[in-house]
């Protein structure tokens, strides 16, 4: 397992931002002590109240769903290093602050973005899904401040030719195996709602595909913006659109891959958080009306990881056209892009609680959606507008 602590090591520099960070790193190197504590802070920008460089989890390898983050660097002045999977470079909107992107699966060993927030102090915001943030209440608390997914985009897919499923119910009611990741929090609500017979579960879903293409009786857990044009598309004995419904169809809502960070660093970053969040904000709704260049970016920097998770430029095109067209980047009920709804929270909130007291764990004594969640740094006058989305794959 990679340490949660890691010293990122360039090994390319993309554009001019290369004097820029090398001037800081100089300033900064020949300083005494003032000269330390004035480097921890941003300086004159729209990210004065920040630290010199503000560290950002991501759950997974880079990908469309998290452009937010990587809006925030030109891909021109960013620097890679595949090894550790960091993305670092220039702030856009204030270039004396290096915004540092980490990847998250094999890169942080796999662990939840909760613990590495409780291990490793240089990151500011990690990504967590709200039943996490709901199972770890006890012992590791996080706060959520942005989240730039409206909609989770998690699915139950299946072969249309075989099954013609309308609601969950009938997913019960069939003799289909239920593929998912051991442990998954939602399956545990589908079976306590009856959504799913605990014999036709299967936790051994390693992510792959091939069960459904080879005509097996399946229901396998997937992602609207991913699988289904994988499956149309990069299958070609496959070479058709799945069925599928979204955990959302079942009444499980939870916010996923929200910019969540520990209720001590939330206070303590309060500064920063005013200035950052509307930037993540702003930052996914630009990605969408022009998401081209990043796309590009995070298509090459997967090459250069050069590990078994890829996304072609065909692909994240069409991942962009499913945040657009899924209703995964929407605003919120108020009208605002990142904002939690306090009533989807509670009404979450409750119904997790629920479902661990039944599995026995032990949650945070009188949890509220408040201790979850804020909207403390969200600017109101940020809003995406679907009407000015071009779609980008053509299909």
């Amino acid at each position: 397992m990679p340490s949660a602590r890691r010293t990122p090591r360039p090994s390319r520099l993309l554009g001019p931002g290369a004097a820029l960070l090398s001037a800081t790193l100089l300033l900064s190197a020949c300083g005494g002590s003032d000269d330390d504590a004035a480097a921890a802070v941003g300086g004159d920008g729209a990210l004065s109240d920040c630290p010199s460089t503000v560290v950002l989890q991501t759950n997974w390898f880079p990908e469309p769903e998290h452009a937010a983050a990587y809006q925030l660097i030109d891909p021109a002045d960013a620097a890679i290093d595949a090894e550790a999977g960091i993305y670092s470079g220039p702030s856009t909107a204030d270039g004396n602050v290096t915004i540092e992107i980490r990847a998250g699966g094999p890169f942080i060993g796999f662990q939840s973005n909760t613990a590495l927030l409780y291990t490793d102090d240089d990151v500011m915001l990690g990504m967590v899904d709200t039943d996490e943030s709901v199972r770890l209440s006890a012992e590791q608390p996080t706060k959520a401040v942005v989240t730039p997914l409206e909609l989770n985009p998690q699915v139950l897919l299946w072969d249309p030719d075989k099954y013609d499923f309308r609601s969950f119910a009938d997913i019960a009611a069939s003799d289909a195996t239920v593929l998912y990741f051991q442990g998954a929090t939602y399956m545990d609500y589908l079976e306590q709602q009856g959504f799913v017979r605990p014999e036709q579960l299967d936790g051994s879903f390693d992510g792959s595909l091939t069960r459904i293409v080879a005509g097996e009786d399946v229901v396998i857990q997937g992602y609207v913006t991913q699988e289904p044009w994988r499956l149309e598309n990069e299958f070609t004995d496959f070479g058709k659109a799945p069925g599928y419904l979204t955990l959302g169809d079942a009444g499980y809502d939870t916010y996923g891959s929200a910019w969540a960070g520990t209720p001590e660093s939330v206070e303590a970053n309060s500064a920063c958080l005013t200035q950052l969040v509307p930037l993540l904000q702003q930052g996914q709704v630009d990605y969408m009306y022009d998401p081209t260049p990043v796309n590009e970016a995070i298509s090459g920097y997967l090459e250069e990881i050069g590990q078994f998770f890829q996304i072609t430029p065909e692909r994240a095109a069409a991942i962009t056209d499913s945040l657009n067209d899924d209703g995964i980047v929407a605003n919120a009920p108020d009208g605002t892009l990142g904002a939690f709804d306090a009533e989807r929270m509670e009404r979450m909130t409750g119904l997790l609680t629920g479902v661990f007291d039944d599995l026995g764990t032990e949650l945070a004594d009188g949890l509220t959606a408040d201790d979850l969640y804020t909207n403390e740094f969200i600017d109101p006058s940020i809003s995406y507008d679907p009407a000015r989305y071009t779609t980008q794959s053509g299909s």
